[in-house]
């Protein structure tokens, strides 16, 4: 797989990796240790956790890019953290 460009807004910039599979275990490691609800949790680690980067790779495959807004707190005071990973990335 070719190189792809991935962040989380808000707590990690975005950053070039050489693949995929290096991508993820750095967002999924960002992703754990804020306060996530279980059921958002559960989610992202189907996507981005260990193992679960198919429909991830199928993504950029077919339009270049993924995302997914990360949810950090509780219902009354939540802020949304867009995480994305693209294969189109500036230099």
């Amino acid at each position: 797989m070719s190189p792809v460009r991935a962040g989380i807004a808000g707590i990690m910039l975005p950053t070039v990796f050489p693949s995929l599979d290096h991508a993820l275990p750095v967002l999924w490691d960002h992703v754990r240790r804020h306060p996530v609800r279980a059921a958002h949790r559960d989610f992202l680690r189907l996507c981005i956790g260990p193992g679960g980067n198919n429909g991830v790779a199928h993504s950029l495959a077919r339009s270049g890019r993924w995302s997914v807004t990360l949810y950090l707190g509780d219902t009354a005071d939540r802020t949304a953290h867009p995480l994305t990973i693209t294969t189109r990335h500036r230099p």
